[in-house]
Order: C-alpha cells, then structure tokens, then sequence
C-alpha cells in the first residue's frame, strides 16, 4: 500500500528526556476541552493526534512537543484492532496545550525537604485586591503542578509547604533546632515566598493534576 498521508514527528517526553515518534497525523479534536487555570479565558488549543500502527509507547500522562509548543496527553488513548483498521494509524490520544509559565521551588513542612518541579503554571496574585464576604483582602498565589511532573517523584504537595515562584538552590540545615531556625532567617531575607494553604486534585488521566493555592 503506498501512503499518499504522511504525518509529522513529534517528541514524547520521559521526565526531561524526549524520543521522536514519527508519521503522527495532528487534527482538531470534535470536541476541545478545557484546563481550570487561574485567568484562563476559553479552551486551550487542542488536538487529536493519530498513532501509527505498531507504536508501543506509554501515552497516559504524558508531555509531547510538537509546532513548537508542548501539549500533555488526556485521558486514555482509543485503540482499535490494528488488522481491522486500514491506513497506517490505530490510536487517537487527545492533546491540550500546557500553560507554562516557570520552574517552582517547594520545601516540605516539618522536614524542609527540597523539590524543584519544572514547567509549572503559576499565577502570583498576592498583589491583588479580592471581593471575599464583602471584604477586599489580598489575592493567593496559584499553582499547578502537572501530573507528568510528579511522576517520578514521591512529593505530594500538603499544607503548610513552603513555595518559591522560582528554581532556587537554598538548602536548609536540619541538623539542630537551632540551624533550622538560623536557616529560615536566611531563607526570609532571600526568597520571595508562600506557605501552601490549600491543595486540590484534578484527575486528567491516571495521575492528578495538582492546584496549589498558597499566601
């Protein structure tokens, strides 16, 4: 059979390793849906992208690239019978555009334990003035964690963690009370930062998204 559709190669990301899958056909998808992002207006751009036959990658949470932009995966790809299915593709995995706008920095309560999480989306708006109860009282920082980020990790975001907007290499001492408290002296003169006053679950495949709320 001779291919008059050909598709274009994209990357599948690991972690912050990627692999090119090649001859992936890119189309809208019916029906877009959307991520609840802080200040988000409308769907994210979206796509449908068609697997060819013999592809065995892990597709479930995971990050692709593709025109220059990167996508996470949604759901669970739709698989057909290969020998039932003509042309040269049997999977469609639906795609959504990350909003990312950084690196974020997290330390554990009680433990000060260290996480950087790469390509997060944060919204900082501490500065802001909001209605609650009739009162104006200043605005949170909100943060999503995409559930590919976290899944070689153990973390599990919790309240009263401590977030830095930023990829920091500050380390706490741990060793005595004393150099804990000596270290978030020099934690506070240094790093801008939010402690963790709420933390939401949002379920896009096998593995939560994670929204952070933190003041």
């Amino acid at each position: 059979m001779i291919q008059l559709i050909k598709g274009i190669d994209i990357l599948l990301y690991s972690g912050d390793t990627a692999e090119t899958v090649s001859n992936v056909l890119v189309g809208n998808p019916a029906s877009a849906g959307v991520v609840d992002l802080p200040n988000n207006s409308g769907a994210l751009e979206s796509y449908t992208l068609a697997i060819p036959k013999g592809d065995s990658h892990d597709w479930v949470n995971r990050v692709v690239e593709f025109f220059g932009k990167k996508f996470r995966t949604v759901g669970i790809p739709l698989q057909g019978i290969e020998e039932n299915i003509p042309l040269f593709w049997h999977k469609q995995v639906i795609v959504q555009k990350l909003d990312i706008t950084g690196n974020c920095t997290i330390y554990e309560k009680d433990t000060y334990t260290r996480h950087l999480i790469k390509d997060v989306f944060i919204h900082d708006g501490r500065g802001e003035q909001v209605m609650l109860d009739g009162m104006a009282v200043s605005g949170s920082m909100t943060l999503q964690i995409y559930a590919d980020k976290l899944r070689t990790d153990t973390y599990k975001p919790q309240l009263g963690d401590i977030v830095v907007p930023s990829d920091i290499d500050f380390v706490f001492d741990t060793s005595t009370q004393q150099t804990v408290s000596e270290s978030m002296k020099q934690f506070r003169q240094m790093c801008d930062y939010a402690v963790v006053t709420d933390v939401k679950e949002k379920l896009y495949g096998t593995l939560p998204d994670y929204i952070i709320t933190s003041g």
